[in-house]
């Protein structure tokens, strides 16, 4: 009887490791590889991406870094003390949740003044240059990270772009009705989808003038429906979260449409949602409502 119980415990004991050892293993975790690009004292490299840049942190104050003035997805580094000796880093996390990582080294002479990772190729093994980019091989090929960024909420931002990419490709019209004509200038909502809770709003100006329309501001108000007189309006202006093919202009007798995403929303019904659009020195302002029931009739895309 011992001895059967004795079998028993090394036949039980023999079944458990067999079980632990047929667990699969976890994925080991993806190495980032760092870019090794040179700055210079006297030189300035800029680094194109391909999304606008939201976030920069260098590892020492032995470099300068930035976004380049009046344009979003271009980073400069230079060299703040001449021959810096340690080799330092920089991190940078553009709109649409890439996460890019340069190893920073300094030399007189930069070998590149422009990495532009906006139009990497792969390149053929062992090409020491892109002869189509002029980049180092390694920013060529290296990986890119992603991150998922706090202000798209539980949407990847990647996820985010191309879902608002294609609406705009497909150019559907799934909303009718919900337009506004003044001043020669037509605003209509073309559709409304949502996917996990974002909004997305297809819109479309037309000018029908031989004056073009420079937009100054646009913004999406939750306002009340109708008001009585004398009586103050509440309104709350919300947050856009991204705009695919957002227009600063419509010359004259043409069209130009945007799509929009903001947060999830619903709105009582004495309330509307309003896109509210000025135009830059000029009186041509133009306002479009949009009803809860719209809303809540939002198309899963």
């Amino acid at each position: 009887m011992k001895r059967d119980l004795i079998y028993l415990t090394l036949i039980i004991a023999a079944i458990a490791a067999v079980r632990v050892m047929a667990q699969p293993l976890g994925e080991a975790p993806q190495e980032i590889r760092p870019v090794r690009i040179e700055a210079g004292f006297a030189k300035t490299v800029h680094i194109l991406f391909p999304s606008p840049v939201t976030y920069i942190d260098i590892g020492s104050t032995d470099i300068i870094s930035g976004k380049a003035a009046g344009a979003e997805n271009v980073v400069r580094v230079k060299a703040a003390v001449r021959d810096f000796a340690a080799e330092t880093n920089l991190t940078v996390i553009t709109e649409d949740g890439g996460f890019y990582t340069f190893d920073i080294r300094y030399a007189e002479n930069p070998a590149f003044s422009t990495v532009d990772l906006a139009a990497q190729k792969p390149q053929p093994h062992g090409a020491e240059e892109s002869s189509v980019t002029g980049i180092p091989q390694s920013a060529a090929t290296a990986p890119e990270g992603r991150v998922l960024l706090r202000e798209v909420g539980h949407e990847r931002p990647a996820t985010v772009k191309r879902l608002m990419s294609d609406i705009y490709r497909q150019n559907r019209t799934d909303v009718k009705g919900v337009h506004t004509r003044k001043y020669g200038i037509t605003v209509e909502v073309r559709g409304i989808y949502v996917h996990n809770d974002v909004i997305y709003i297809h819109t479309q100006i037309e000018n029908g003038t031989n004056i073009s329309f420079e937009v100054d501001d646009r913004r999406f108000v939750v306002a009340d429906r109708k008001l009585a007189k004398r009586t103050a309006q509440q309104r709350t202006t919300l947050e856009i979260l991204r705009v695919c093919n957002d227009p600063a202009v419509v010359r004259g007798h043409q069209r130009q449409r945007a799509v929009f995403a903001l947060p999830k929303l619903t709105i009582p019904n004495d309330k509307v949602l309003r896109l509210e659009i000025f135009e830059k020195d000029g009186a041509r302002h133009q306002c479009v409502e949009i009803s809860n029931r719209e809303l809540l009739n939002a198309k899963i895309f």
